[in-house]
């Protein structure tokens, strides 16, 4: 089967509330958008949503389940072997990830990374108010000013433009901005064969986190390859660094993520979830809250999954046994 050129990345999740409250719509989309989207897009989806979609394409077809597949195919559904090319176009454009937080964590930050055009996150007020995973997703999507949508109808009128753009251009697009790109992202060139210490502070605490970098630099440098910093806190590490007469390439050595508010947290936690990150020493101010909340929320939760493994201190006499003081 001829391959159609992809006009992007989006994702799509399904929350587990929602597929158990609302199994119909759920359903009725996949049936009536999923091989549109997965002909034009590569379809990133979460563990457990790619196991319902792949579960939902081995039930037998209801007559409403052929009408809706065939408004999106273009083409009737008449035995199995026309099922079949259904089901193998949505299995191809599908790009699979991790279960759970992780899975949430590796989206969000193929988001925050410039990676991810729009964002479908089938959820509901519940998932979105209790839930740091879900309120993150649509937090950064803001951010970084990504098309999102939360409930069916606003996915349905998504889909709806996207397909009235590419038949009104010939398929040719575009269909979304340009999104900036770091030019050297924080992540590149690491992986689990380097040693790697994460630095993350709230404002109230820059100065106490400096501190303990200066005095601690050379047994710091000897032990760790990298540093991964949140933009603001690892300037900050950087300027005090240069001051205090470390050389260029020490300095170097620490890599600027985002800021926390525009994702700093995010990468972070997508380097300790890939286990490229062992370590952090996450300075907090517990009289404060943050905007970004929940993302703060989500990496707490990253580093207390059970299938995680990394060490976390977050005051100074926990951060120089953590570092082997």
């Amino acid at each position: 089967m001829k391959r159609t050129k992809k006009h992007g990345k989006i994702a799509f999740i399904t929350t587990p509330k929602y597929r158990e409250t609302c199994p119909e719509l759920v359903d009725f989309f996949i049936y009536r958008y999923m091989y549109g989207l997965c002909s034009h897009f590569a379809v990133m989806t979460t563990g457990r949503t790619t196991s319902y979609l792949k579960e939902l394409l081995r039930r037998p077809l209801g007559a409403a389940d052929t009408s809706s597949i065939e408004k999106d195919t273009g083409f009737p559904i008449r035995s199995e072997s026309d099922f079949t090319r259904w089901r193998e176009v949505v299995l191809r454009g599908l790009r699979p990830t991790m279960s759970g937080y992780p899975g949430v964590i590796h989206v969000a930050y193929e988001l925050v990374e410039g990676r991810l055009s729009a964002l479908i996150h089938l959820t509901d007020w519940e998932d979105k108010s209790a839930k740091p995973d879900s309120a993150v997703l649509s937090r950064e999507a803001n951010v970084h000013n990504v098309p999102s949508a939360t409930d069916v109808d606003t996915a349905i009128a998504y889909v709806q433009a996207w397909r009235s753009i590419l038949e009104r251009t010939g398929g040719k697009g575009p269909l979304f901005r340009v999104r900036d790109r770091a030019t050297n992202p924080p992540l590149r060139g690491l992986d689990r064969s380097h040693s790697v210490l994460a630095m993350v502070s709230h404002d109230n605490m820059k100065l106490e986190i400096c501190r303990f970098a200066i005095e601690n630099a050379a047994h710091i440098f000897r032990h760790y390859n990298y540093i991964l910093a949140t933009g603001n806190t690892g300037g900050w590490i950087q300027r005090f660094m240069e001051a205090a007469g470390r050389s260029p390439a020490d300095v170097a050595r620490i890599r600027l993520c985002n800021s926390g508010p525009k994702g700093g947290d995010l990468q972070i936690a997508y380097a300790v979830v890939k286990g490229i990150c062992q370590d952090i020493i996450f300075f907090q101010d517990p009289s404060v809250s943050h905007p970004h909340d929940s993302d703060i929320r989500l990496f707490e939760q990253a580093v207390l999954h059970k299938d995680v493994k990394v060490r976390l201190a977050t005051n100074v006499e926990s951060a120089r046994f953590l570092i082997g003081l």
